[in-house]
């Protein structure tokens, strides 16, 4: 059975907590605030940042980690294999500020779009998205879909089964209709599995 399966950009075809880590790390030194003592849990999400100092370094280093941060190994490999398989291919992202109608959005849009193609990323299909992503996804009727983001993945796994990417931050993450896996080459022998 050929599949409509749907795939995440950061945490699953890279790994954006190493670099936001190393971000945050610098942000927190130069700005004068204490060191993390959770960074697991990406602490501005339960007060040790606010919204608005997180969204200043995002913004701060989005271009850069859009541009620089290395695919996680196999991605491309596997993309071609699933593509070769004849499944129809999604990335969908929901990168802060993709779904903006401005110069900052449509940088964003091509940076991303730039990034799969230096990195030799198949895709028959990008979808820029905000959030709940599953309203955004619902209409393209995937079979399965790729996510590493334990808010995402509550509703997403309500209607799609989910494989969730392997991450510090959602070790503690279970939930019916999702699968854990921990590298591309386990997304590969999923989908083998269940064609």
């Amino acid at each position: 059975m050929h599949m409509i399966i749907g795939f995440d950009i950061d945490g699953c075809m890279c790994d954006d907590h190493a670099f936001r880590l190393e971000q945050w790390g610098k942000y927190t030194f130069e700005h004068g605030l204490p060191v993390m003592d959770k960074p697991y849990g990406y602490e501005w999400k339960i007060g040790y940042m606010d919204r608005w100092s997180n969204r200043d370094i995002m913004q701060s280093f989005q271009f850069e980690y859009i541009e620089n941060v290395p695919p996680r190994f196999f991605v491309a490999e596997v993309m071609q294999k699933l593509h070769e398989d004849g499944h129809y291919l999604i990335v969908c992202t929901g990168r802060t500020g993709s779904m903006r109608d401005d110069e900052r959005g449509r940088k964003i849009r091509e940076a991303t779009e730039n990034w799969l193609r230096k990195n030799g990323i198949y895709y028959d299909e990008l979808m820029f998205t905000g959030f709940p992503k599953i309203d955004y996804v619902r209409p393209k009727h995937c079979d399965l879909f790729v996510e590493d983001a334990p808010f995402t993945i509550d509703t997403m796994s309500l209607e799609i089964p989910v494989l969730l990417f392997d991450n510090p931050y959602n070790q503690d993450y279970t939930r019916e209709n999702v699968t854990r896996v921990y590298s591309w080459y386990d997304i590969y022998r999923y989908v083998k599995g269940n064609e």
